[in-house]
């Protein structure tokens, strides 16, 4: 038999978890057409993977391609394609590219300019259909972002929905889970989101249910309030009787740094108190990207107050001097979030780029406080931030953790993009091979069967992508082969445009995506429709 793609002589890691295997891999039509030994057979192209790990491609459940348009600026998705990603899930913290009923993509501003694009969708299947149209270098998968489409009823109000809203926006929820979204995220953490309780998301969690997708949130604090922002994440999973993602899941700030482990272990508890009394699906997990550098918008730094109702809300409260000085007060409780603050994203105000608050300060003549004050009004909407807010420790018993998934929360990006005026996480081109080699491999906090099906099969299990994730019989072919002796990060803060070693050969749909150093001119990927 003659396969498009015969993959030979690899230590095979299939994604369920058990130990590697030395197996062939035949591709054909872009599905796994059979595994075993086929020594007798040929390939089109013939992949000789000895020494080398063959595993599914990773899932990122936690990308941003969609809030920076990257899928539309920079479809070919090379920094994810180059670290091993096949498919990434986006939509996430309350935000997504569909459903809109009014045509805008204002809600975006904190990420991104948007009005750099034409928009010609409005339901879910336009956008994904737009995208198949588009082409893009990795599978794209959507959750419904409740944040987004809640605003376009309240244009930004302060306010609770009422009941006819609600009632709309449940069947526009229940419309866009028939058409492919994964399930509803909520951005708890932002100020158009803040009044969101928890009786408005189980009506939501209501349809999801019945669609039998999940939920994903953005813990609504992840400083001084994380401890209680987790507790009303297992008051929802409780009620809701859903499984539930949270993004990015961190404790910000030095003096909440020992919050994590009691979260932890009422996760734990949570999911423990599950597998007693039903059939053992754990409830809760969370991603969490490998490094202890944060990058986040200015925006969070602030009380949750000072931004209900807008930027324009926010300017007024900056230039009354009695509200200012509250704001003052309010925000030099929680210094140790901006003391070391360096701007990595300002959209047109670039001078600021690269800069830590304190130098802007001395610019200026100003208080840190005054200068954070000073960025936002300079910079419109888009201000992202680098901070030295995290711990080390916690990413360990984070990533230990048997309910954590690996998440980049980036976008796309390339080589050049520092071209740009911007800075990058490094985590955006990292994040996947830094797990392998500093915490899998070097560390050895779990073994390589354990930590493929970390990034492979457990999230393809999780999020309902019923043919991703494995390497069986007549699932897609997404497939990665890397050399688990050379695979490195080597992105950094101060120069995070760097691709990964060790990566040497990226499937995706049964398309040679990337090999031999080379990425494709042709882009494999596909929307994913569940």
């Amino acid at each position: 038999m003659v396969f498009d793609i015969l993959i030979k002589n690899g230590q095979v890691f299939d994604g369920s978890g058990i130990s590697g295997l030395n197996i062939d891999i035949g591709i054909n039509q872009g599905k796994i057409a059979k595994l075993g030994n086929l020594k007798n057979h040929t390939g089109k192209i013939e992949i000789n993977a000895k020494n080398r790990f063959v595993c599914p491609g990773f899932i990122d459940i936690n990308n941003n391609a969609d809030h920076y348009l990257d899928v539309f600026f920079q479809p070919g998705a090379e920094n994810m394609i180059r670290q091993g990603v096949t498919t990434i899930v986006c939509g996430n913290s309350g935000a997504s590219l569909a459903p809109l009923i009014t045509g805008s993509l204002d809600f975006l501003k904190r990420w991104a300019d948007a009005n750099r694009l034409n928009i010609n969708w409005h339901q879910i299947k336009d956008l994904l259909s737009f995208l198949d149209i588009k082409k893009l270098g990795v599978n794209f998968a959507t959750l419904i972002g409740w944040g987004s489409l809640r605003n376009q009823f309240t244009k930004g109000e302060f306010r609770n929905l009422t009941k006819e809203e609600l009632e709309k926006l449940k069947l526009l929820v229940n419309q866009s889970l028939n058409e492919g979204a994964l399930g509803v995220s909520f951005g708890l953490g932002y100020a158009s989101e803040s009044m969101v309780g928890i009786k408005e998301i189980l009506e939501i969690a209501k349809k999801v249910k019945e669609n039998n997708k999940y939920l994903s949130f953005h813990l609504r604090n992840e400083a001084d309030g994380f401890l209680a922002s987790v507790r009303e994440i297992i008051e929802i999973a409780e009620k809701s009787k859903l499984p539930i993602q949270i993004s990015h899941f961190k404790a910000e700030g030095e003096p909440n740094f020992s919050d994590f482990d009691q979260a932890l272990k009422m996760i734990k508890k949570f999911n423990d108190s599950l597998k007693k009394s039903s059939d053992n699906q754990e409830m809760i997990n969370f991603d969490v990207f490998p490094y202890s550098i944060n990058a986040q918008s200015l925006y969070l730094i602030l009380p949750d107050w000072a931004a209900v109702g807008g930027r324009e809300v926010l300017l007024k409260n900056i230039h009354d001097e009695i509200v200012k000085a509250k704001l003052i007060e309010d925000i030099k409780r929680k210094k140790y979030l901006y003391k070391k603050l360096r701007i990595a994203d300002c959209g047109q105000s670039w001078w600021f780029v690269g800069k830590t608050l304190e130098e802007i300060a001395q610019s200026f003549n100003l208080s840190l406080e005054e200068s954070i004050f000073k960025i936002i009004e300079l910079s419109e909407d888009k201000v992202i931030v680098f901070t030295e807010d995290l711990s080390e420790d916690n990413v360990i018993k984070a990533i230990k953790s048997p309910y954590s998934f690996i998440g980049t929360n980036s976008g796309f990006s390339n080589d050049e993009g520092g071209r740009k005026g911007s800075w990058i996480h490094p985590r955006a081109f990292g994040s996947f091979p830094k797990f392998l080699e500093d915490y899998t491999k070097e560390q050895k906090l779990m073994s390589w069967e354990e930590a493929i099906h970390k990034i492979t099969g457990k999230v393809a299990q999780k999020t309902g992508l019923k043919t991703k994730g494995l390497i069986k019989k007549d699932y897609d072919a997404d497939i990665v082969v890397f050399n688990p002796e050379k695979i490195k990060d080597t992105s950094t803060s101060k120069n995070p445009f760097q691709y990964p070693e060790g990566i040497e050969t990226v499937i995706v749909n049964g398309g040679l995506a990337y090999y031999k150093g080379v990425l494709s001119e042709e882009k494999y990927g596909q929307t994913i429709k569940n």
